[in-house]
């Protein structure tokens, strides 16, 4: 029997282990790489494979249309507007063009005069994934016959929504329709903190996001590192003083960003609703909780009177993208459907 070298085979056994777990992550990378690309088959798998590809696609595939050179532009007191013009904004699923006025909202010249139908909110309510005359906004003023601007820019939370309404004219208005999403949760907290004052980033930090975004190219191996930074987010992530408690919840700081907007809202009708993406769970609590807070709350009656739209519901999943996680077409026209019953009922056009 011939004697072998106990060190030689212990280098052979780690060459052969190292080579498996490299074989191993080539073809995760392979298998991920293919599910990005082919959503359609992504839509078959389970939720739970469905709804981690879809994390890794939002969290650092797909380009975010505010830091485009094309469709944003840097903005001193909202840290950004979309840029006057037409640009198009693509994503593995959809490719739309944009029509921004000059204010830096999607919608075109003649809706910021006197609109008296204003949707407010962020990507979700702005049409992110859908062309122009999709958006619920559009189909609303089509249902209605009334004018309807969309004055909603990706990523912004209810305080930056408020401020960009003092930049139009709102002595028409009847009907402010406003989209929260759970992301407003620390814009509104930050805007309460500094005495209901916005603080937004600077024209060098906004130029920073726009390279960083710009620098989203695809090697072989970006999928898998991260999947892995991002367990390891998910594992060590510390907010440090994000933490630290306040006096206000997240309806509060909503609330707040409203009551604290200086905007005339007594004879206005507002409706609200959460849009979180397709997890119908993720749209219920809030809506629930805020009607609760108003019914109890000592506020103004124009807060008082607002209509809590609850989609949870009304929206299944094929009213979303697969990977993007944003409503398709088909769900701007669900919540237009409601948003005109809604309108419909109280008689006022």
């Amino acid at each position: 029997m011939s004697w072998i070298d106990p060190t030689k085979k212990a280098i052979k056994v780690i060459l052969f282990n190292m080579a498996f777990i490299i074989f191993l992550l080539a073809f995760y990378e392979l298998f991920i790489f293919f599910l990005v690309h082919h959503p359609s088959i992504l839509k078959k798998c389970p939720m739970i494979i469905r709804n981690s590809i879809g994390h890794l696609y939002n969290s650092g595939i797909r380009h975010n249309i505010q830091f485009s050179p094309n469709c944003a532009q840097f903005d001193k007191n909202l840290g950004y507007i979309l840029k006057p013009g037409h640009c198009i904004h693509s994503g593995i699923e959809f490719s739309n063009s944009y029509f921004i006025n000059s204010v830096g909202v999607r919608d075109d010249e003649l809706s910021l005069d006197h609109p008296q139908i204003i949707v407010s909110g962020d990507s979700f309510a702005m049409g992110w994934g859908v062309n122009q005359e999709e958006t619920f906004a559009q189909l609303l003023e089509q249902k209605t016959g009334m004018r309807v601007l969309n004055a909603s820019v990706s990523s912004y939370g209810t305080a930056r929504e408020m401020i960009m309404l003092k930049r139009i004219p709102t002595d028409k208005l009847k009907y402010l329709i406003i989209q929260y999403c759970g992301n407003d949760y620390g814009e509104n907290k930050s805007f309460f903190l500094d005495h209901n004052v916005l603080h937004t980033m600077s024209k060098e930090k906004y130029h920073y996001y726009v390279a960083e975004d710009q620098r989203k190219k695809y090697v072989f191996g970006k999928y898998v590192l991260m999947e892995i930074e991002n367990r390891i987010k998910e594992t060590f992530n510390s907010n440090g003083d994000d933490n630290k408690p306040i006096d206000k919840d997240e309806i509060d700081l909503f609330i707040n960003a409203i009551m604290h907007s200086n905007l005339d809202l007594k004879n206005v009708q507002i409706i609200a609703f959460v849009m979180n993406g397709r997890i119908a769970g993720d749209n219920k609590e809030f809506p629930e909780a805020l009607k609760k807070k108003i019914r109890r709350g000592d506020y103004p009656f124009y807060i008082r009177k607002m209509i809590v739209m609850d989609l949870s519901n009304i929206l299944n999943d094929d009213n979303f993208y697969v990977l993007d996680d944003h409503m398709n077409k088909t769900g701007h026209a669900v919540v237009a459907d409601v948003l005109y019953k809604i309108i419909l009922e109280m008689n006022t056009f």
